[in-house]
């Protein structure tokens, strides 16, 4: 039985991918680089992380921390988009689990943006990134939640948007994990061994969705 759902913050809570992409746009004009103008060809060239998207925009490693401290100066600025119906989901799940968030996103974003739509009091634990320096381990992440839990893996779901989500979280030792199929995208001829019991097609489907697992 679950007892605690882990929720990604981008791609499911919150709808940032364009914020993401007029970022990239800044950083690269400040840094000398070339940054797609249209949302697909830049969500196809960002790939599984800011680290793939680096990479494939021809990044050294001191550009890459330069990046990351001008996106973290940029993203405070950008007002946030919570998905639709969202936040009364949240708030319904909250009376019967413990939730918690885990994410690559700068934490002080992070709960910015949840104190802002009256959703940080809902989560027991924000674990998310601290630094521009270095790489957040979300499977190190899930770990040390359900230890201060003292919670089993069969008691956790972790609920995600992309294939990096599921193979993280796999390297935990969850077995149930939930991907949506309105956030970033997931691509599941890369993650063949992810079982897809139920579609979630907005957030109103959680509701239904947690009963399955």
């Amino acid at each position: 039985m679950v007892k605690i759902i882990i929720f990604d913050y981008d791609g499911v809570i919150i709808d940032s991918f364009p914020n993401v992409h007029s970022i990239y746009h800044i950083i690269c004009q400040k840094l000398g680089k070339s940054c797609p103008d249209n949302l697909e060809d830049f969500k196809k060239l960002y790939g599984h992380s800011s680290s793939e998207c680096y990479s494939q925009l021809g990044f050294s490693e001191e550009e890459r921390i330069k990046g990351n401290r001008i996106f973290k100066e940029e993203i405070l600025k950008k007002d946030a988009k919570p998905f639709e119906g969202v936040i009364e989901v949240l708030k319904e799940l909250h009376k019967n689990y413990k939730l918690v968030v885990i994410s690559s996103s700068y934490k002080e974003e992070v709960e910015q943006k949840l104190e802002k739509f009256g959703l940080l009091k809902l989560f027991d634990f924000i674990l998310a990134r601290e630094s521009h320096v270095g790489r957040f381990e979300k499977t190190e992440s899930i770990k040390k939640i359900m230890a201060n839990l003292a919670i089993k893996s069969k008691e956790v779901l972790l609920i995600g948007d992309r294939n990096v989500d599921f193979i993280e979280g796999s390297k935990a030792g969850l077995s149930n994990i939930l991907l949506v199929d309105y956030g970033w995208g997931y691509d599941l001829k890369e993650i063949p061994e992810y079982k897809q019991k139920i579609l979630v097609k907005n957030p109103n489907d959680f509701l239904e969705a947690v009963k399955e697992f």
